[in-house]
């Protein structure tokens, strides 16, 4: 998907405005919960977003969501990730 796609999907579900997110190359974070639903367009990089029920792994164009209250952690690969993140 391209950004102007995904900002187009973003604003017809209600979600506000993207911004970029910068990971650093390598990162784990720990289980977490977020609030909010997430939705994220993959600029540069590879992400994988692990659940109790499946990994997905995401490159360039690629795109995940994520609803709110679902435990998950994130694994960027050696190069990163750079994302375009919005939430609501």
């Amino acid at each position: 998907m391209n950004e102007s796609a995904f900002r187009e999907m973003l604003a017809s579900q209600g979600f506000p405005e993207p911004s970029v997110i910068e990971r650093e190359a390598n990162l784990v974070t720990s289980d977490h919960v977020h609030d909010f639903s997430a939705c994220a367009l993959i600029l540069d990089g590879r992400i994988s977003v692990v659940t109790a029920d499946a990994t997905t792994t995401c490159g360039p164009g690629d795109t995940f969501s994520l609803g709110a209250g679902i435990s998950h952690h994130e694994e960027c690969g050696p190069a990163g990730a750079r994302l375009l993140f919005s939430r609501r």
